[in-house]
């Protein structure tokens, strides 16, 4: 049987992405345990509360990129443990 393996290329370059995508893989950041399968819903709600940030004015160039490498690092996980994202039948 043979192994399947994913390959996701990040150029990473910035502290702020690295520490997201840290995060993301090894499923905790900043002591928030992130759940196994990376949803629509929590995608929508990090961009959610991202966009409520920038509105209240304290959105940083920093806290998009760390976000970012928390949703990058996060589906990178989610490949490399089973493979392939699930789709559920829409409402």
């Amino acid at each position: 049987m043979q192994t399947q393996t994913h390959h996701m290329p990040f150029a990473i370059r910035s502290e702020a992405f690295r520490e997201g995508f840290t995060g993301g893989t090894n499923g905790n950041f900043r002591g928030v345990r992130l759940t196994d399968y990376l949803t629509e819903e929590v995608i929508v709600k990090i961009i959610t509360n991202l966009t409520e940030i920038a509105q209240e004015g304290w959105l940083t160039e920093d806290l998009i990129r760390r976000n970012a490498g928390i949703i990058a690092g996060w589906l990178a996980r989610c490949m490399a443990d089973n493979g392939l994202a699930h789709e559920e039948p829409l409402h």
